[in-house]
């Protein structure tokens, strides 16, 4: 009985350390831009949601720019955003390297918010390998080679311009896409030069026609190896 107790003691004990290690971070206090750096001219939080907009006048851009999470890098985590998108495309960048800070330039792995159904969720690596893994593909990639599907995925029909929830999954180097919790894209990595294991988290404003795009419910969980 003694044995049995101390040993529930001490998983009471451990237990809640374990949950507290992996509970989710609101990224977005729904008020300011804390927490986050990017061109002043273009992000902004408008009733409770963090708008990100240009233009063809004096918010035009003409490069992509982002909008840096100053939180440092990630390994494995979970990432949840509810956002919508209007005139161009968006995206979230993860486990990314920022190319020029000054000019909120970043480079690597996104999950695109594309209109077009095949490329919404999809894996485009930014001034990388471009587009890695299509929305309803499980795809491997490997060194000097062209992406292998290996299954297919459903894809229910998504509206761009409609708030929708989308999700990152990250583990080693497996990453999955999920929009409304339904399962976008998987890709293995198997890459050792051009994978990434960690990296920074931003979001992003695209070059050309004016955009815009709405974000709120914007969390994250850290998760440890085991």
């Amino acid at each position: 009985m003694l044995k049995l107790g101390s040993s529930l003691l001490v998983a009471a004990v451990l237990f809640p350390l374990t949950l507290l290690g992996q509970e989710k971070e609101t990224l977005f206090n729904g008020k300011d831009l804390s927490g986050w750096d990017g061109d002043p001219r273009l992000w902004q939080v408008v009733d409770g949601v963090l708008v990100g907009e240009t233009d063809d006048a004096d918010k035009k851009v003409k490069a992509n720019t982002f909008l840096i999470w100053q939180g440092g890098e990630l390994g494995d985590f979970d990432f949840e955003v509810t956002a919508k998108v209007k005139g161009n495309n968006s995206g979230v960048q993860y486990r990314s390297r920022i190319i020029d800070a000054a000019k909120w330039s970043v480079g690597g792995y996104q999950m695109d918010m594309h209109p077009k159904q095949e490329f919404l969720a999809m894996l485009y690596e930014e001034k990388g390998r471009g587009i890695s893994c299509q929305r309803g593909q499980k795809v491997v990639l490997e060194k000097g080679a062209k992406p292998k599907v290996t299954e297919k995925l459903p894809m229910s029909e998504v509206k761009l311009e409609e708030w929708n929830t989308y999700r990152i999954e990250a583990r080693g180097n497996v990453v999955k896409h999920f929009v409304n919790d339904e399962l976008a894209a998987e890709i293995t990595d198997n890459d050792p030069e051009k994978r990434s294991l960690k990296g920074v988290l931003a979001l992003q404003l695209h070059a050309g026609p004016a955009m815009k795009v709405e974000m709120k419910d914007i969390s994250l969980k850290k998760v440890e190896k085991e």
